[in-house]
């Protein structure tokens, strides 16, 4: 995984391990999200595409009862933006 549960938690200021399981689940998501947009994921990434990684997850665990089949236009325009430079195919 190229960004940590102990990361993801603290990103969502989680201190207890109740979610553990679901957090992990997340970064699993949110990096295949990521990966399907052309951008690759490494142990070593650049600031935004952790970043990208990171408002996913909050996102996915914030609002885990999806209403709609797209995410609100702020997460998706903040998600894109930030790996827009770092796509290796047009999709």
């Amino acid at each position: 995984m190229a960004v940590s549960l102990a990361e993801a938690k603290a990103h969502l200021r989680i201190t207890h391990n109740t979610d553990d399981a679901y957090v992990t689940s997340l970064i699993e998501a949110a990096q295949d999200y990521v990966v399907q947009v052309g951008v690759a994921i490494a142990p070593t990434m650049p600031t935004p595409v952790r970043h990208a990684i990171l408002l996913l997850i909050s996102h996915f665990y914030e609002h885990r009862d999806a209403a709609t089949d797209r995410p609100p236009a702020a997460i998706a325009y903040g998600v894109n933006a930030l790996l827009s430079p770092y796509r290796t195919q047009d999709i």
